[in-house]
């Protein structure tokens, strides 16, 4: 699994190159510093992860990790993975390091990239956004050398990470927020799973302790139609022709209300926009909670079926 092959150190955050040894049956192990990682001679063959900063902004070099299949002989589809965090927390590395889904879209013969991006409130809002757009760009603009298909792009993230990817859903043909490098490619991606990510940030029925936390990062109350908060929410910009959606929610989270996934669908489907909901009976917040229906394994196993039938070559 990935959880097994990263390994996070309170000093400085490690990639472990894990590949078979000759003779052996066995697997070799070789670690060094992530922010060092060289991806140029990394490839083609990765044998695991290469890490590359995918943009500077605001004077931040901001890391991108990658996994693939070793020895693939064609392009492959790409997942953008965005952690969550309430958009002031987290890494890509701990992100990898818990994502048995990542793992599962190895497997199945996808690039995962994950990705670090500015954290608030040292990073005003909109500069999330901001990077997780470029890190698309980067993804179609390096294409060839990371021997990904620049037409088979999609995109995960859970709870900000959700709100974070819902957005790039729903404003793949906006130019808002594509800037800095790269900026003649499109940043639009062609498939979307949000988990349990915020999607109308005016809505007024936040926990108190979710309120708090979208106050601080977008200066405004979320009981408003305050228009920070308007801008920021993936179902102000819903229009036919945004890409399938798969949107997953725990019934019982206490952070994100279940309703902020069931109108996101609803509205999608209402403009014509494949959208799936899955509903995790007594899931809270994360999922992972014992007794939900279905389980993370089989949810992960959704998300990768649905990758694989809206990414097919």
């Amino acid at each position: 699994m990935l959880a097994a092959t990263l390994a996070i150190s309170t000093m400085t955050s490690w990639v472990l190159l894990v590949g078979a040894t000759p003779g052996t049956g066995g697997a070799s192990v070789t670690q060094r510093p992530a922010e060092t990682a060289d991806p140029a001679a990394d490839g083609p063959d990765w044998q695991g992860a290469r890490t590359a900063d995918y943009c500077v902004e605001g004077g931040q070099s901001l890391a991108m990790t990658l996994f693939a299949p070793s020895a693939a002989t064609h392009p492959l589809p790409a997942i953008l993975e965005v952690h969550g965090g309430g958009w002031e927390k987290g890494s890509r590395l701990l992100d990898l390091s818990q994502s048995g889904t990542a793992d599962d879209l190895v497997r199945a013969g996808f690039v995962v990239a994950s990705i670090d991006y500015r954290l608030a409130p040292e990073n005003p809002w909109p500069d999330q956004i901001i990077d997780v757009k470029c890190a698309v760009r980067y993804l179609r603009s390096h294409a060839a050398s990371l021997g990904i298909d620049a037409d088979r792009i999609g995109a995960m993230g859970s709870s900000a990470g959700g709100q974070l990817v819902g957005l790039l859903g729903t404003t793949g043909t906006s130019p808002q927020w594509d800037v800095g490098p790269y900026v003649d490619v499109s940043s639009r991606v062609a498939a979307v799973v949000d988990e349990f990510g915020p999607s109308d940030l005016t809505a007024t029925d936040w926990p108190s302790y979710t309120a708090g936390i979208i106050r601080q990062v977008f200066g405004a109350a979320p009981d408003t139609a305050d228009p920070v908060l308007t801008t920021a929410s993936p179902l102000t910009h819903a229009s036919a022709g945004d890409p399938p959606f798969l949107i997953v929610q725990g019934t019982a989270d206490q952070v994100v209300p279940v309703s902020q996934s069931e109108h996101f669908a609803d509205r999608l489907r209402s403009l014509g926009v494949p959208a799936e909901l899955v509903l995790v009976d007594r899931g809270r917040h994360g999922l992972g909670t014992p007794g939900e229906v279905p389980s993370t394994t089989t949810v992960s196993s959704m998300i990768t079926a649905f990758f694989e039938r809206e990414l097919a070559g």
